[in-house]
This record gives C-alpha cells, structure tokens and sequence, in this order.
C-alpha cells in the first residue's frame, strides 16, 4: 500500500511539472512564453485599465518570455516596473525595447523605455504605493527600474 501511495505522488508530481513546463502562458510567478489574444490597436487613453491588477509582459520576440506584472495606467500612458536592479525581462527590454502587453484577452505590440527623469518616476512610484497598498520603506520607488511602454 505504501508503494502504491508513493507511485501515485511521484505520477501526481511528474504530471504537474510535465504541464507548468509545457505551458505557454505566464502561470502565477512562473515565466511563459509567446502570449495568446486577440492583436489590438493601442488605446489612446489607458485609463480605462487602471484597474487591472496584474496583467502580462511578453518581451524577447525572437524567443518570447512573458510574466505577470502589474501596471499602472496614466491617461495616454502605461507602466511597468520593477523594485529592485535588472531582472531577465529587463534584459531583455535591453536587448530589444519591442515588448507585447496582454490586459484581459487584448494584446497590445509596444515599445518599453526606461524612465530616468526623477519627476516622472517619483510621479508614477506613489501611484504604484497607492494602488498596491505597498510602502516605500526600502526605496524602490527610486531606485527600481520603471519603464513606459509606448505606440510602436
């Protein structure tokens, strides 16, 4: 009986790694791959996401990479950053700036650059500290990285 029990953990298991492996999409933290929905025009104004919590980045086209991340929307603009130095996605963004942002089931092909000018960061890191409940202690809102993703 325990040998049983134990075959039907390790079929449990091995299924389970076989299908979060074999997934294209971004599952909770992680990594996808290419992003699925339908293709969509860039909204002129984002506002009307700026409730959606997590949404995803696809970035490296040549080899697609997505994760969830969440925004913020800023009238004709969008953001997504990170709290801390550069990750794989920024790397990548690096790499190549063209990045594709899935809100619901549209996808938007964009264009992501790194926001440098203080006012700006410090503008859109409050609204981050405002929308996520999250604070500011460790100081991310200045020294992590935001990037606005524009038409391309």
């Amino acid at each position: 009986m325990v040998a049983l029990t134990a075959r039907s953990s390790l079929g449990v298991l091995l299924t389970s790694l076989l299908f979060l492996g074999g997934c294209a999409e971004p599952f909770i933290v992680m990594a996808g791959g290419e992003l699925a929905g339908e293709e969509t025009d860039p909204p002129a104004d984002w506002d009307e996401f700026a409730d959606e919590d997590i949404v995803q980045l696809e970035t490296r086209p040549d080899d697609p990479y997505s994760i969830n991340i969440w925004m913020i929307a800023d009238g004709a603009d969008v953001y997504v950053a990170t709290g801390d130095g550069p990750t794989r996605w920024t790397r990548h963004i690096e790499n190549n700036p063209d990045v594709r942002l899935r809100i619901q089931d549209r996808v938007y092909a964009l264009e992501a650059y790194r926001v440098l000018d203080p006012t700006e960061k410090l503008r859109i890191g409050q609204q981050y500290v405002s929308k996520y409940d999250v604070d500011d202690d460790n100081n991310w809102v200045e020294e992590g990285q935001l990037f606005r993703l524009d038409r391309r």
